[in-house]
Formats: structure tokens, C-alpha cells, sequence
């Protein structure tokens, strides 16, 4: 099962535990799929959007500024250089890639010296 499909799986399970009745898509991971899906999910109802990827946010955050939607709160995972120097107001999740980098590493490491069994680490999700 691919990430996308996991985070995909986890937020519908979030919004039925929690009563939220989401609409979702799953467009592949380019900004061109993330404009052209905005208005697929969004309803004048519609307060948040939250995008799999910074990549699908900026495509989203075109559409919404051509379309003028200033009313609904951006929300991606992620959180690159660019996506916090173009649009500071979305919030991004920081899925801790540079410290599970730096595990993958040292677990490697270790693992070829024969210092260490494989081990699961769990690095933590950060809001930016």
C-alpha cells in the first residue's frame, strides 16, 4: 500500500470517528492534478482543504486565488522551503524526512557492522 493511500485511509477514518462527512480525491501528485481537483471537493459548505502534498496545495492555492476563494483555510503535508516562502499562511505538517533520514543512517550503519537488528523507529509529525 503506497503513502498516499495510507495518509488517504487514515483521514477518512479520522472524519468518521470524529462525524465529519469528507470529500475526498485522489489525483496523482502534480500541481497541475491539485488545480484541477479543487473544484471536485469543495462546496460553498466547505471551511478547509487538506492536500496529501505541498505540490497538490500550490496547484490548489492557484485555483482558489484565480477563482478568488479567500474563505477556506490550506492545509498540506509536507512542509517545503518553497511552499512556506510562497504561501506562510498554509499550514503544513512536517512529517520529520530529515530526522528519519538521519535514522535510516545510523539503523544502516549499525545493521552492517552488526551492532543492531533492524528496529521500527516512530519519528514524530510536527505542525509548521
Amino acid at each position: 500500500m503506497t503513502t498516499g493511500k495510507r495518509r488517504h485511509e487514515a483521514y477518512l477514518a479520522f472524519c468518521k470517528a470524529h462525524k465529519l462527512h469528507p470529500v475526498a480525491a485522489l489525483p496523482g501528485l502534480a500541481m497541475k492534478q491539485g488545480y484541477e481537483n479543487v473544484a471536485k471537493v469543495i462546496t460553498p459548505e466547505t471551511t478547509a482543504l487538506l492536500c496529501a502534498t505541498d505540490t497538490l496545495a500550490l496547484g490548489a492555492s492557484k485555483y482558489l486565488q484565480e477563482q478568488r476563494i479567500d474563505t477556506l483555510q490550506l492545509a498540506s503535508v509536507g512542509n517545503t522551503p518553497l511552499m512556506k516562502f510562497l504561501h506562510p499562511e498554509i499550514v503544513t505538517v512536517d512529517p520529520g524526512y530529515a530526522e528519519a533520514g538521519r535514522q535510516a543512517a545510523c539503523q544502516l550503519i549499525a545493521q552492517v557492522t552488526g551492532r543492531s537488528e533492524p528496529q521500527q523507529i516512530i519519528i514524530p509529525a510536527t505542525l509548521s
